[in-house]
């Protein structure tokens, strides 16, 4: 005769066993929930002191400060190619711990071809603010207004040379070509020569070019304040509201309809998992909400434009369409 459990424990097992089945079958959430299992790698796909390094430097550093990541998070600049370099690093690495920094001129740059890489082949995160672009000159220039340069740039043409960090078919060169177009000024008149290395700041100070075409969070602002050079337009749709920049006129105020808004997310490699991106784009929210990031918005003249990686998604789908077009009618769309 076999010896008889004692009724406490038997009850215990059964419970037990109740318990199992109740949990069969059903997903431990903590145990799907991703975070870095080590320090985490934002790339600027551009130099030190420009726009993408910039935006990275600023949310990498406010990740910090506001302790919303156990692992550290640190800038490093793949530059070239108008963000090739920095795109095929991240594709070749193909690690969630390694994002970077992105910005309408990504999908510019990979629309004249000069990536291998283009918007499908890696993952939206979030989309943080929006910069937009301006026109400067030398604080000695003779021009005081938009109007003014570009009446004397119809004339002359060939005495002028404009420079961006891009190089033809990124943001900045799209965005002046599209302003001296109704303008008047033939594409085939204007001389652009491209500056990826220093973004075009120096050479513009230094006299080798008369005119810069770049975006206010590239370095331009702290320039004009300190009274090196003149922003003769922001390229958006009203005067910004920030007191720092709301003395800058716009374009569309000179009589000039041209608008270019310059948005600043970050991406990761193309194999994230859903809770890799999840994570990333929670940090990013965070980042946003934050009234350091409201300070940090106002400083550079950046707007608020926040999206997660769904709603990135879609709005990098219709910056390409539109984009294309603008490239296709410029003749600068890759074949």
């Amino acid at each position: 005769m076999k010896p008889r459990l004692p009724i406490s424990l038997a009850l215990f097992m059964l419970v037990l066993v109740v318990i199992g089945c109740s949990n069969e079958g059903t997903v431990d959430t903590e145990s799907t929930e991703w975070k870095p299992e080590k320090p985490v790698e934002m790339v600027a796909p551009a130099r030190a002191g420009g726009g993408w390094d910039t935006f990275a430097r600023v949310v990498s550093n406010a990740i910090m400060e506001q302790g919303l990541m156990d692992q550290t998070i640190g800038v490093v600049n793949k530059p070239g190619g108008t963000g090739a370099v920095g795109w095929a690093y991240i594709q070749n690495v193909n690690d969630p711990h390694h994002i970077f920094s992105t910005s309408t001129t990504m999908v510019f740059s990979m629309l004249a071809g000069n990536s291998d890489y283009n918007w499908d082949d890696m993952t939206p995160i979030a989309n943080l603010a929006a910069d937009y672009g301006i026109i400067a000159v030398r604080a000695d220039a003779p021009w005081e207004t938009l109007d003014e340069f570009l009446q004397d740039y119809k004339e002359n043409p060939e005495s002028i040379t404009v420079v961006g960090g891009n190089t033809p078919g990124g943001f900045d060169h799209v965005q002046f070509i599209s302003l001296a177009m109704e303008a008047g000024i033939p594409m085939e008149e204007i001389t652009y020569v491209t500056d990826q290395s220093s973004g075009g700041l120096p050479i513009l100070l230094n006299g080798t070019v008369d005119v810069l075409s770049s975006k206010l969070g590239s370095g331009a602002v702290a320039q004009h304040r300190a009274g090196n050079i003149k922003i003769l337009a922001v390229l958006s749709e009203e005067r910004l509201d920030s007191e720092q920049l709301a003395g800058f006129p716009t374009a569309v105020e000179q009589g000039y309809d041209t608008v270019f808004v310059n948005w600043r997310g970050v991406y990761g490699p193309g194999d994230m998992t859903e809770e890799q991106v999840a994570y990333y784009e929670g940090v990013m929210r965070d980042i946003s909400e934050s009234e350091q990031f409201a300070a940090i918005r106002k400083q550079f003249g950046w707007d608020d434009l926040f999206m997660g990686s769904e709603e990135y998604t879609e709005f990098i789908r219709q910056e390409v369409e539109t984009n294309s077009a603008i490239m296709e009618k410029l003749g600068l769309l890759a074949k």
